[in-house]
């Protein structure tokens, strides 16, 4: 059974929270909406797309409790047959239905090939039933999915967040993987081994491999330095507040488009110049039809003093006070050997209000 709540969250009298359909729905049915409906264009899919990924990363999706994210705009007006391509892949590696929208006697061959790729389609049927996870995201640049699947390959998605073709490259040590034996779904073609991938990909394409016969890259678990941001220094509005989920019990937030509030963690260690820190954060600002903002919350952020980084933080949940999306990597580069860097977090300019931030977790 499938429940068409729209993903908007409810208040729970009894709690005194707000909770979305990953908390409610799989009681009483085995599908339910992640978001509201669909429309056409890029930025409609993408809004869809951010609001899914925080519930495969907290697993609260999976075999009994699939999300969907609504019809599949292939083949309509307003989007290139490329990011036509981009959004088939992605609801077939989150496990989303597969809805067909447009004029089935109607539909171009290249429509046909793209919604009959059979490739995709093992994906998505897979009877392990679960989606991929958000590896890492390079902010206006591309994010890397892994999956895994019921027979031990494990599917791999790169999406181009860029606007222009470019050839893109990825190491599979990036998703903890030294090699494996690739097929491209796309062209329906066998790689052979393989311990990285590229392509030549025009703007907002991607890239899907089903990976077989993995030798996983040999793994090590950092030590972190833990800096909780409502002990950092905080400037121009910048607030503490209660947070039920936070590794604290405290969050701070107020990081307001047009001012320049920011949360400053200083005595940041660091081995390297370039690291990828993890952020805990809270971003419940859901986005609905008609929205240009594709649900993210977007910071800039600095090390050193230096020019800061734009930086998207897809949906964390619902409840401003309890939804928090732990350990979302952001490579980050400028910082000195020692103790004595520093990492500043403000509203990027021009780009909303910034998430709330809980802590950040440097690699020593």
């Amino acid at each position: 059974m499938l429940i068409c709540q729209w993903g908007t969250p409810y208040q729970n009298t009894s709690t005194n929270t707000l909770q979305g359909p990953t908390a409610w729905a799989p009681a009483v049915s085995t599908s339910f909406r992640i978001s509201d409906d669909i429309s056409q264009g890029w930025t409609s899919t993408l809004r869809i797309y951010n609001q899914a990924i925080h519930a495969s990363l907290l697993d609260l999706v999976g075999p009994g409790r699939f999300a969907d994210m609504d019809l599949l705009e292939v083949g309509n007006p307003g989007m290139t047959v490329d990011e036509q391509k981009t959004h088939f892949a992605v609801w077939a590696t989150f496990k989303s239905a597969l809805m067909i929208s447009t004029s089935v006697p109607r539909m171009t061959a290249q429509t046909a090939e793209i919604l009959g790729n059979q490739d995709l389609i093992a994906i998505n049927q897979d009877a392990l039933g679960l989606p991929v996870k958000l590896i890492q995201r390079f902010s206006n640049d591309h994010d890397i999915f892994l999956g895994p699947l019921a027979d031990g390959d494990k599917v791999l998605l790169i999406v181009d967040h860029s606007n222009t073709e470019r050839t893109l490259s990825v190491q599979l040590t990036d998703v903890g993987i030294s090699s494996a034996t690739a097929r491209d779904l796309w062209a329906g073609e066998n790689l052979g081994s393989v311990s990285s991938v590229s392509q030549s990909l025009p703007a907002h394409g991607s890239m899907v491999f089903r990976l077989s016969s993995i030798q996983s890259a040999p793994s090590t678990t950092p030590e972190y330095q833990d800096l909780e941001a409502e002990s950092a220094n905080l400037a121009n509005g910048a607030t503490v507040s209660s947070c039920s989920g936070c590794s604290g019990g405290q969050k701070v937030g107020n990081l307001l488009s047009g001012s320049t509030a920011s949360v400053t963690f200083t005595g940041v260690q660091a081995s390297q110049s370039t690291v990828d820190v993890l952020f805990d954060y809270i971003n419940c600002e859901v986005q609905y039809l008609g929205s240009s903002v594709p649900n993210v919350r977007t910071a800039s952020i600095s090390v050193n003093g230096g020019a800061g980084i734009t930086v998207l933080f897809p949906l964390s949940g619902y409840d401003w006070y309890g939804d928090v999306l732990p350990s979302y990597k952001v490579r980050l580069s400028g910082f000195t050997s020692g103790s004595q860097n520093t990492i500043t977090v403000q509203s990027a300019s021009g780009q909303g209000n910034a998430p709330d931030i809980d802590r950040i977790r440097v690699p020593l």
